[in-house]
């Protein structure tokens, strides 16, 4: 069976003949749908750009969906999810003059030739179904579409077995039969109550969102075999061989050699060699004609649960190996225990040849995960702990991986703080991927990360020693890496070791050269006798042996010391904080924890940013200024509350925390805000926003903020802060202080109290503009006062547009933007169609005569895209040729108002 798998894609598609709506969520009709979980579903697929509603702020899941706009979904969807290239202009050249025959619509006919080049949809059809684009589609042949689709990448089965399940399975077209099989063998469709799959009904906008969501879930995350690893092989150290029994029965052999497919570790994008699976791992695999694409380990021991050490032998000398840590980007000088067990490739080598191994992989990474221990020896007159190497295995590899603080971050590389006072610039490849956590993410929005606090990243570099993939945290990648923010019960303290537990889980850190007890500062919680413990505060210990005195001898309740200890990025102690008292740590002030980042959400008083594992509690109430919200005048922790959990508000914070994680201090700004306007306030400095969930702001503005709209130029922010522009979906930008520097208006100069600008087939226009479906009238300013743009045509009268407007032969759309008392300011022209008696054509433009006695001229491109005229090509399109005259043509028109097709009228 074929199948196809994608680790983290994002899936954004929309029919190209829709209008789109500002919020998935807030469309009016949405309860209209009398079916269950109708709401989730179709917010779901409007959330991720896979369907969208109208202008007006309606779904209208009723609706019907025709055969052109269910082919434009396919495509969308197989090239957007990334599992099918685009169409090739050139391929698609060669199918657009017949689709213009069968007047297929321009928005269509991209995705129609994609259909007819890949199998999808043939051309008869096209030639029955999609001619003219307005036939509505029915189950059974929207089912053909996405069942060959999916077919190229899973298998059909001719038998259609689930297929003949449905109670009206006889009712099915014989050909659709085994595409509705392969969609319900995959979740995509299933029957009605009475489990009929009512073939010859027509398909409405409802029932595609819930195909679409199921399809983009198909193809964004896969369709995986289970099961687990009863046998690996090794040949060379390369060339593997791994069984697998599968969960639902039977097993599958799987033969690779190292590097050849990404190995995943659970659900996360951490990937590990094939040498790093063990017989009776789980797995879950997909392949693809017989040979596997990706493999995940789903149940099994990690690199950082196996190994105590893991990251890259750079050289093996005198019994001691060179070592940087893929965690820590720290290099470290390794001894090899006496009897210490070397793998490579997973086969057991001799030092000797671990040496020549070495050195025959000149150009390739020496990946190792290694187990240690620790024994105190002398070193330079003096005892230490020395960690020695007991176990190690070597996987040769062409990508290497290494971690950092990140000093800069550019959108093409990144500069990286080394273990010690060194950096290095890596540059990326590209294509390198980026990810927040386990969140694809963007360059841009890396470097955003990075500019607004301290990051770390984990980089991968490939053979040519660029970045292949990059994954960015606030928090270390330490192994091992233990919650510093929790208080752990000590259970045994001393000069050489300490022993914590916490939740039954024992941690054990030994203070030697793993920990060098000079590098730790140790402190008590210390108060007097006649004192409480909230009088209390932290003392300086002088050394272990105190700290060791202090555990022994502590006044603790109920018999029992606590401890938090402090951790470097490269996972070393450097501060063990002691306690008799369990909350010691919420009544002392010294230590103090600062965190910064975008806010995830603030839920029961707990805080959480988007990047990082730790969680942060807000005290019960605050004094004045311990809560700063820049881009309002006034603050509080239910306001910053609102902000945190409202999808269409992006908070940025920075906090102070004590030694148990409780919010001391809170700095926070807005930087991305979405809503409806309430009004601008220019003279205060004060924008009012309504978002999407019901929240109403007030925030603060400079002097002049930035209007930003791309498509008009005809308002100004006194317009904007008038009343009629109230209601109108706004996006806000801010700046470093949280104050709104930006204002963008989503859909134009629009208003509720009168159009600014209007748009659409104009019908009239001697006495006025009107245009298809209102009954206003737009009145003409003089005209030399219009603002006047037509595309596609040499004229600049506005007299001449009018003829075209009033010309029955003539279609024209139109853009009009408004003064306050509805007269057209400013008008562009979109020509659509044409027809007429064909009078000249010279190589920049053709002449026609309409049946009203009207001349026009049109503008034509180079090329045209076809000439449909027995008898007529471009090559004898001349002016003053006799041959031209007397043709009766029609024209068509691009959406740039320039000729795109001339056929018999």
């Amino acid at each position: 069976m074929k199948r196809k798998f994608a680790l983290i894609l994002s899936a954004v598609m929309a029919a190209s003949s829709l209008p789109l709506t500002a919020y998935a969520a807030n469309f009016k009709d949405i309860n209209d749908v009398p079916w269950a979980g109708a709401e989730t579903v179709i917010n779901s697929v409007a959330d991720k750009g896979l369907l969208s509603g109208y202008e007006d702020g309606t779904f209208r899941a009723k609706n019907n969906v025709t055969y052109c706009e269910a082919m434009q979904m396919v495509y969308n969807v197989l090239v957007k999810t990334g599992v099918a290239k685009s169409m090739d202009a050139v391929e698609a050249y060669a199918y657009m003059g017949t689709l213009d025959t069968y007047q297929v619509p321009k928005w269509a006919q991209m995705a129609v030739a994609y259909g007819l080049k890949n199998g999808i949809i043939d051309m008869q059809l096209v030639a029955t179904k999609f001619a003219g684009g307005n036939t509505a589609a029915t189950r059974e042949d929207v089912a053909l579409l996405f069942g060959n689709a999916l077919g190229m990448y899973y298998d059909k089965e001719k038998d259609a077995a689930e297929a003949k399940k449905f109670a009206d399975y006889w009712s099915i077209s014989g050909e659709r039969l085994v595409q509705i099989d392969l969609l319900k063998r995959l979740g995509v469709v299933s029957g009605d109550n009475y489990n009929n799959f009512n073939p010859k009904k027509n398909i409405n906008r409802a029932e595609m969102a819930v195909m679409l969501n199921k399809t983009n879930g198909i193809l964004t995350e896969g369709v995986e075999e289970s099961g687990t690893i009863t046998k690996i092989n090794v040949n060379e150290g390369k060339y593997y061989y791994i069984q697998v029994s599968l969960d639902k029965g039977g097993t599958e052999g799987i033969q690779a050699t190292l590097g050849e497919f990404p190995v995943y570790v659970g659900n996360t994008t951490e990937t590990i060699s094939l040498s790093r699976l063990s017989e009776g791992d789980k797995v879950s695999m997909v392949l693809s004609g017989g040979k596997i694409t990706a493999l995940r380990q789903t149940k099994g021991t990690t690199n950082q649960e196996k190994y105590d050490l893991t990251g890259y032998v750079t050289a093996y000398k005198d019994e001691k190996i060179s070592f940087d840590n893929e965690n820590t980007g720290e290099s470290l000088s390794l001894k090899l225990e006496g009897d210490a067990k070397i793998y490579v490739g997973g086969e057991k080598v001799s030092r000797t040849q671990m040496k020549q191994l070495l050195e025959d992989h000149p150009n390739q990474y020496a990946f190792a995960g290694i187990n240690t221990t620790i024994e105190r020896e002398k070193v330079n007159g003096s005892y230490q702990d020395v960690t020695h190497v007991q176990e190690m295995y070597i996987t040769f590899m062409d990508e290497y991986t290494t971690s950092g603080e990140v000093d800069t971050f550019n959108t093409n590389s990144v500069v990286v703080k080394l273990n010690g006072s060194g950096k290095e610039n890596y540059y990326f490849a590209d294509n390198c991927v980026f990810y927040i956590g386990d969140t694809k993410s963007t360059a841009a929005a890396l470097k955003k990360m990075a500019d607004e606090g301290t990051t770390y990243v984990k980089l991968i570099k490939n053979a040519n020693g660029k970045v292949s993939k990059i994954i960015m945290s606030e928090d270390t990648f330490a192994e091992n890496k233990k919650d510093t923010s929790k208080v752990y019960t000590v259970k045994s303290f001393t000069t050489k070791k300490m022993i914590l537990t916490l939740n039954g889980e024992e941690t054990t850190y030994n203070f030697g050269s793993a920990n060098p007890v000079e590098n730790i500062q140790f402190y008590k919680f210390a108060y007097d006798s006649d004192q409480s413990p909230k009088d209390g505060d932290w003392e300086e210990l002088k050394n272990v042996t105190a700290a060791e005195s202090f555990v022994d001898n502590a006044d603790a309740d109920d018999d029992t010391v606590y401890c938090k200890f402090v951790l470097n990025r490269s996972g070393k102690l450097t501060g063990v904080y002691l306690s008799g008292y369990a909350r010691a740590w919420s009544v002392a002030s010294d230590e103090k924890t600062e965190r910064k980042g975008t806010v995830a959400s603030i839920q029961n008083d707990v805080l959480k940013f988007k990047t990082s594992s730790n969680t942060y509690t807000l005290q019960t109430r605050y004094a004045d200024g311990d809560i700063k919200i820049g881009s309002t005048e006034t603050a509080s922790k239910k306001l910053l509350t609102r902000f945190a959990n409202d999808p269409a508000i992006e908070l940025y914070a920075e906090i102070v925390a004590d030694g148990s994680n409780k919010i001391l201090e809170v700095d926070a700004r807005l930087t991305a805000a979405r809503g409806k306007l309430v009004e601008l306030d220019r003279e205060d400095k004060i924008i009012k926003i309504e978002t999407p969930d019901g929240g109403e702001y007030k925030l603060k503005t400079t002097i002049k903020p930035k209007l930003k709209d791309e498509d008009d130029d005809t308002f100004t922010l006194d317009d904007v802060a008038t009343a009629k522009y109230a209601g109108e979906p706004i996006k806000l930008g801010f700046n470093s202080s949280g104050v709104v520097n930006e204002i963008a208006l989503e859909n134009g100069p629009n208003s509720t109290n009168g159009s600014v600008r209007v748009k659409g087939i104009a019908t009239a226009a001697d006495d006025g503009l009107k245009l298809e479906g209102s009954s206003k009238t737009y009145t003409w300013l003089s005209n030399k006062k219009t603002n006047l743009r037509v595309y596609g045509s040499p004229t600049e009268s506005l007299d001449t547009v009018k003829k075209m407007i009033e010309d029955d032969k003539v279609k024209v759309y139109v853009e009009a933007s408004l003064d306050d008392d509805n007269r057209v300011e400013k008008l562009t022209v979109y020509v659509r169609e044409a027809a007429g008696e064909l009078t000249s054509c010279d190589e920049s433009y053709v002449r026609i005569k309409t049946a009203s006695g009207n001349k026009f001229s049109f503008a034509l491109p180079a090329k045209l895209k076809s000439c449909n005229v027995k008898g007529l090509n471009q090559k004898n399109l001349k002016d003053g040729d006799a041959d031209n005259r007397g043709y009766h043509v029609k024209l068509t028109f691009g959406t740039d108002g320039v000729v795109s097709n001339i056929a018999n009228s």
